[in-house]
């Protein structure tokens, strides 16, 4: 019985095998890798040139097409997608993509950040060199495309401040000047400033802190509150007369628009709460002033190994903050408060007078010791 099963399971395997063979008409030839052409970039084409903006950052800027090597069976090919300066030998290259298909679509923003990290002037047309880079795996060689030739003119992605100079903002007195900071979008500004009325309360604007260097007032920026602002005649230059209350207001300007934008606010101090300072409750907190834009100081007392955090208003929220925000801070005198559910830090140097730096947009607090 046994020998009948085995003649039967041996009769079926032979018939699968002759079924298998009569389908497999033509074997498939495997192509010498040394015979395989190289991917050859179709897109775009030498010469072409690409403008690119902050205001279709998220808009497709550029399409890279290639034709891809043929091994003759459909294999794994990756392909590196990468950029150089002009006539650069592809050391120092920029990364674009890692991917398995034949075409990359990169935005404005994409390829603006990679040619700005690449070297290329922001504002200037500027030529860099395109090459694709297959890879299959480590017993093939990696192949190289043709390099492309192509423009491009980036935007800048950082924005000088510029700054106000005058009586109604501290005086005329260029290391007074108050910097109204970028936004991040190009030609606009924002700050909050310390305007006061007394007096022959003027100022005008300037792209740096120094007298050569003035932009205007009145002459360029045609668009502004006139229940607070107001063209200040007989000075012989543009400068602008602040006629609303004294103290602290918003300010925004945009060079796009001509326009000036003011809101009365409050004192923006910093509260730092916590019982390495005073206690967990705004009763009577650690205050810190303003100094420029979203830099503050004061001097603090510190108590050794409690803890404390920063807020930007005398209450709980909404806004609080502490080792998640300021990553730069000496070791030497505060570290992570383990175990919290807040980002707290504990203060780990000698009980004691310090002076304090907050600079919120270098992201740092700088404590140093008062003698």
């Amino acid at each position: 019985m046994k020998n009948i099963y085995r003649m039967f399971f041996l009769l079926m395997l032979l018939m699968s095998v002759i079924a298998s063979c009569s389908e497999d008409k033509e074997l498939v030839k495997i192509i010498n890798p040394e015979d395989v052409n190289a991917p050859s970039i179709t897109e775009p084409i030498a010469g072409d040139q690409f403008v690119l903006s902050s205001d279709e950052q998220s808009e497709t800027a550029m399409i890279i097409r290639w034709d891809e090597p043929d091994f003759g069976v459909d294999i794994k090919i990756e392909y590196s997608v990468d950029i150089d300066v002009n006539d650069g030998d592809f050391t120092n290259a920029i990364n674009l993509a890692l991917t398995t298909e034949d075409t990359l679509a990169i935005t404005h923003s994409e390829l603006n950040a990679k040619l700005l990290e690449l070297g290329l002037s922001a504002g200037d047309m500027s030529n860099f060199d395109i090459r694709i880079t297959s890879t299959v795996n480590d017993q093939i060689d990696d192949d190289f495309s043709e390099i492309v030739t192509v423009g491009a003119t980036p935007y800048s992605t950082v924005f000088p401040s510029i700054y106000m100079i005058g009586v109604a903002v501290g005086g005329w007195d260029t290391v007074l000047a108050v910097e109204v900071a970028s936004t991040g979008e190009t030609n606009e500004y924002y700050t909050k400033a310390y305007f006061d009325a007394a007096g022959d309360a003027n100022f005008r604007f300037f792209s740096a802190a120094d007298w050569g260097s003035s932009l205007g007032g009145w002459d360029i920026f045609t668009t502004y509150p006139t229940d607070l602002l107001q063209p200040k005649d007989g000075d012989g230059d543009p400068n602008f007369q602040f006629i609303g209350t004294t103290g602290w207001y918003e300010i925004s300007v945009d060079k796009n628009t001509s326009t000036i934008e003011m809101k009365a606010t409050t004192e923006p101090l910093l509260y730092l709460t916590g019982d390495a300072t005073h206690g967990w409750n705004f009763d009577t907190p650690t205050t810190m002033t303003w100094v420029g834009h979203e830099i503050w100081e004061g001097d603090v007392t510190f108590t050794q190994n409690n803890y404390f955090r920063i807020f930007e208003q005398a209450d709980w929220g909404p806004t609080g903050y502490g080792y998640d925000v300021l990553t730069n801070y000496d070791e030497d005198y505060i570290i992570i408060a383990d175990g919290h559910s807040d980002p707290n830090w504990q203060f780990i140097g000698a009980s004691g007078s310090y002076h304090v730096i907050v600079d919120k947009r270098n992201e740092s607090i700088v404590i140093t010791e008062n003698n």
